[in-house]
């Protein structure tokens, strides 16, 4: 209920919350192992799961974004841009997710 309030109060639609909520667990992600990389509060499967939970997530993330755009454009006659700026965000973020699961496998040495 609080993010709800959130976001309406800054106005923010469902794909700009989708978008939003997408690049704030991939900061949240990388906090996550920056303060595991120094005090090792999780184990390695932990650290290994996290990217690759976020790396689907992104991936599903595109395959929606691209569906329920052409969806909306076709029902609602909305431009193609909603559907871009989704296509953009979702794919810069399924490209640093891999980069980040390729860091981490890197630091544990995999």
């Amino acid at each position: 209920m609080a993010a709800e309030n959130i976001f309406r109060t800054l106005g923010l639609s469902s794909a700009k919350r989708s978008i939003s909520m997408l690049l704030f667990s991939w900061f949240l992600n990388v906090i996550w192992l920056a303060v595991n990389y120094f005090w090792h509060f999780a184990s390695v499967e932990v650290l290994l799961a996290m990217p690759l939970l976020l790396l689907i997530y992104a991936a599903i993330a595109l395959v929606a974004y691209i569906y329920w755009g052409v969806r909306q454009v076709r029902e609602q006659g909305v431009p193609y841009a909603g559907v871009m700026v989704g296509v953009i965000v979702a794919v810069t973020l399924l490209y640093l997710n891999y980069n980040l699961l390729q860091y981490v496998l890197v630091a544990l040495r995999f």
